[in-house]
């Protein structure tokens, strides 16, 4: 059975909201306690990274980045350096199409780059 996890809201300025840190910690619990959610977790990614690229919908980013950083985490704690060091790549790309500055069909081929990197996350 998962863990119980509750968050708060803390607003750090009038911009920022540390929600997105809970949203982390939920995903990488779901992670590690669901069976089998590794591989939905990097569909469930790439089709929200894909929503991103886009159309450069802002939420839709910020979700698809809080998975990709659990992901990231991921392949980090099984020592898979070039799985991560794709997912990371895939984050920038998130955060340039959230800044309103995207790479268009390059950060796409990142992505898939990154899918093919990561088998079986």
């Amino acid at each position: 059975m998962p863990p119980l996890i509750v968050c708060t809201e803390t607003v750090v300025s009038d911009a920022v909201r540390l929600s997105s840190a809970c949203a982390v910690i939920a995903l990488t619990a779901t992670t590690f306690f669901a069976p089998g959610v590794s591989a939905q977790g990097f569909e469930r990614l790439n089709s929200d990274a894909l929503h991103c690229l886009q159309t450069g919908d802002r939420g839709i980013c910020q979700r698809a980045l809080n998975k990709a950083e659990v992901l990231q985490r991921l392949a980090s704690n099984r020592q898979a350096y070039p799985c991560q060091t794709l997912l990371l790549g895939v984050q920038a790309d998130l955060i340039l199409q959230q800044l309103g500055d995207g790479r268009g069909d390059r950060a796409i081929s990142d992505l898939q780059e990154a899918r093919r990197g990561c088998p079986g996350l």
